[in-house]
């Protein structure tokens, strides 16, 4: 929700929901500050707003310790790392699926809408059941990361679930090319302007992790590396099987 806030008489804006959150929490926006959105009739006091009340409900000594959680520091890189472990461990499952029923489930540009969804909603849905069970998915367990609320807290399947959404819409674009470009590109430039994905800070999540060590990122090109291998052998088998049946196909010309 895009929000107008009343500041030292001033109209000021327009901000996100989030970001006003942001501002409750570091004392910035109290209970009677003003606020407007679209649509509203009249400002009104940023606790009578729906979207905030909930962060005037705790008690003031709890709000005290809340301000000094702050979210965990952007890292690029192992966020993207994560990512790319987790989409390519899917792409293997899809494509063994692929071999062993003998269908294309490989998506793509020229794939129908029933099946690109078909294809997004399992890894929603397998997502959601790690991420809120046990904090993370294979990518993020291998670079040390884990998901949770600001408050140290894990999320619920529900909150993982949307979250979970989210990022396989809008960050990876359903798995279509050109939208995962555009999801990877607008993730990295939200992540390194607001500190976080659009996903997290909406809803007050954030991705935690320490120090990498050299040995888990050594670890980590390893497992990419034979991921990888791994996907792209059928396709030289494949190859190598037709080049060999046109060489046959030549001989038998011949004779």
């Amino acid at each position: 929700m895009i929000l107008w806030i009343i500041q030292d008489g001033k109209k000021t804006g327009p901000f996100e929901d989030y970001e006003v959150r942001e501002m409750i929490h570091e004392a910035k926006v109290n209970r009677q500050t003003k606020i407007w959105h679209e649509g509203a009739n009249s400002w009104i006091s940023a606790c009578d707003l729906g979207v905030l009340a909930s962060e005037f409900e705790k008690p003031e000594e709890e709000k005290r310790e809340v301000i000094q959680i702050r979210p965990a520091p952007f890292r690029a890189w192992p966020r993207l790392g994560a990512r790319v472990i987790d989409f390519m461990i899917y792409r293997s499952i899809l494509h063994f699926l692929s071999i062993a029923f003998d269908v294309n489930l490989m998506g793509g540009v020229d794939s129908s809408g029933w099946l690109v969804v078909g294809i997004v909603l399992p890894v929603i849905l397998m997502e959601a059941a790690m991420v809120g069970s046990i904090g993370y998915t294979p990518g993020k367990w291998l670079l040390g990361l884990r998901v949770e609320t600001v408050e140290g807290q894990g999320l619920s399947i529900g909150q993982a679930f949307v979250r979970s959404m989210r990022v396989w819409v809008l960050g990876m674009g359903m798995f279509l090319p050109l939208m995962m470009i555009i999801g990877f590109c607008m993730s990295l430039w939200f992540g390194k302007k607001k500190g976080g994905m659009l996903w997290d800070l909406q809803s007050g999540f954030q991705v935690k992790g320490g120090q990498l060590t050299p040995k888990q990122i050594v670890f980590f090109w390893v497992i990419l590396t034979l991921i990888i291998v791994a996907n792209i052998l059928p396709y030289f088998s494949e190859v190598l099987a037709g080049d060999e049946q046109a060489l046959r196909d030549k001989m038998l010309r011949k004779r």
